[in-house]
């Protein structure tokens, strides 16, 4: 499992959760977010490149 959180002032105000639920034959692992998405990603990109494609999930919320 994988966990990416945004903190402001050691407050967690956006995180994004992934698990691995497979690998396929070539090496590329797909992992099924908190959002229900499914990312993949070949482990040899390294984990800032996987903690990106989780951001991209992440919609900006106004602020009241």
């Amino acid at each position: 499992m994988i966990t990416v959180n945004i903190l402001i002032n050691g407050n967690c105000i956006l995180a994004r959760t992934a698990v691995r639920i497979c690998t396929k034959p070539d090496g590329t692992a797909q992992y099924k977010t908190d959002c229900n998405h499914i990312i993949e990603h070949n482990p040899i990109e390294g984990p800032v490149k996987l903690a990106h494609k989780m951001l991209d999930l992440l919609k900006d919320v106004p602020h009241s």
